[in-house]
């Protein structure tokens, strides 16, 4: 087909349809045209609805390029907001500063770093406090051993005493006595 003959097809056809010539031009072949031009009573049928068609996808646009607008808007940003407002609370003085962050659940790097350095000295004087005791706990209870040490030499110096001068019997019947007493 003759390039002169295909343009004048396809001017029809886009007459006929409501479908652009450029895009005609671009996606359908020589036959195509020339089965298309054979049935333009068709296409004119179809027109009406290809115009809606239009008609809604204009409107859909029109709406996400207005929300978009919207959304790119430096007055509705929420960043934007939250910096403002961010502003604002930096610039007051400190105790309102403080209570305006924390509102937001939000810290100022003075007060984490000062609440950080006192919870490192609280944290450290419980590692000295617990070093402390634990030095503390070490001298009693080797104390409290040598003094078990003791007793026990000294039990073992009256129950020999005791038998050997009283009898194992008589050593048996004080400690059945002291052992019942016990509990």
């Amino acid at each position: 087909m003759k390039k002169q003959e295909r343009n004048r097809l396809i001017k029809r056809i886009s007459l006929a349809s409501g479908v652009a010539q450029y895009a005609l031009q671009k996606k359908m072949t020589d036959e195509q045209i020339s089965q298309a031009a054979q049935h333009l009573d068709v296409l004119e049928l179809v027109k009406p609805a290809n115009n809606y068609n239009r008609y809604c996808q204009a409107q859909k646009t029109r709406e996400a390029n207005e929300k978009l607008k919207s959304f790119l808007d430096p007055n509705n940003s929420e960043i934007v907001s939250a910096g403002k407002w961010l502003i604002n609370a930096l610039s007051n003085n400190k105790s309102e500063r403080h209570q305006a962050l924390l509102e937001r659940d939000l810290v100022h790097k003075e007060d984490y770093n000062t609440m950080v350095s006192d919870m490192r000295q609280t944290i450290s004087d419980m590692d000295q406090m617990t070093f402390e005791s634990t030095q503390e706990s070490g001298d009693k209870i080797r104390i409290l051993e040598k003094r078990i040490d003791s007793l026990k030499g000294q039990l073992s110096s009256i129950e020999e005493y005791i038998r050997n001068n009283h009898g194992v019997s008589e050593w048996k019947r004080i400690k059945e006595t002291l052992i019942s007493k016990s509990r």
